[in-house]
């Protein structure tokens, strides 16, 4: 498999932690430190379940907002974790 180029990688990153609250942020800096790598797999995965299972609650009470920024979050969380797991082979 073709590996990310560092800048587009970062990208996903950034993009992800600017979505992700301040708790699973610190979470993910006390296992990987400064940097995002496969160690994070696991936490990014119960995330994206989370949030996938929180979607539909969501747009039943009608909170446009909230919905949107969940779907956001799913789709860098698929997009990160895509890369981690090409990244280590998996």
């Amino acid at each position: 498999m073709k590996q990310l180029p560092a800048d587009a990688f970062e990208h996903l990153v950034e993009h992800y932690l600017g979505l992700e609250s301040l708790e699973v942020t610190e979470e993910l800096l006390d296992l990987c430190g400064a940097s995002i790598d496969a160690h994070a797999l696991p936490l990014l995965r119960r995330r994206l379940h989370e949030e996938e299972a929180a979607l539909p609650q969501f747009e039943a009470r009608g909170y446009v907002r909230l919905r949107e920024k969940g779907e956001q979050l799913v789709t860098s969380l698929r997009a990160l974790i895509a890369a981690l797991e090409q990244e280590k082979g998996v």
